[in-house]
């Protein structure tokens, strides 16, 4: 049954948004593997949002995705969604973050799968979602738990939350260099 897409745990246990009150019979929720959900500050002073997410079509019919879009508590009105790779000239088979040697195999990210696609029943869309966004403040620390908003919007106009923790990475500080001028010590 499982296989034919009949879920076999009762609705109280399942995962992801409450099926019961949902019109969309969407379940969304926190993809695998969960340590690769980050916010990595980059050499451009820039921060990627890397984020492992699960979707699938619960009910019979179908749900179109027309916008996706994430979130964060502070406010940051420039993250954008990484572009697909297979429009670029070199290595279409990847994306990659702007200045960081990290690749991401096309197939393992959602980014060109998400936004204006139809879920039938059973149908599941998994694996990461890429996007940059400028420095978050200062007081998110290195290595902090950040609660990230993935949201959805259907054909509907029906909007689909979901809270995502992401372990915040930021580069190590620099030490300011010292120079000696005549005899002086001068920081820079």
């Amino acid at each position: 049954m499982d296989a034919a897409g009949i879920p076999l745990e009762p609705l109280e246990d399942r995962v992801g948004l409450d099926a019961r009150n949902s019109g969309s019979g969407l379940t969304i929720r926190p993809g695998r593997p969960r340590w690769r959900s980050e916010i990595r500050e980059l050499k451009s002073g820039q921060f990627a949002f890397i984020l492992p997410v699960f979707i699938r079509r619960d009910r019979p019919g179908k749900t179109i995705i027309l916008d996706a879009w994430i979130g964060t508590s502070w406010q940051d009105t420039s993250i954008e969604w990484l572009e697909d790779p297979e429009h670029k000239e070199k290595h279409p088979g990847y994306y990659n973050l702007p200045d960081d040697t990290e690749r991401f195999l096309r197939e393992e990210v959602l980014n060109h799968r998400i936004i204006n696609c139809v879920l039938a029943r059973g149908d599941i869309r998994a694996g990461l979602l890429l996007a940059v966004g400028s420095r978050p403040p200062d007081d998110y620390e290195d290595h902090a738990e950040i609660l990230i908003s993935l949201n959805l919007l259907d054909q509907w106009d029906a909007e689909h939350r979901l809270m995502l923790p992401a372990r915040m990475n930021r580069n190590p500080r620099r030490a300011k260099a010292i120079t000696r001028e005549l005899g002086a010590l001068k920081t820079e």
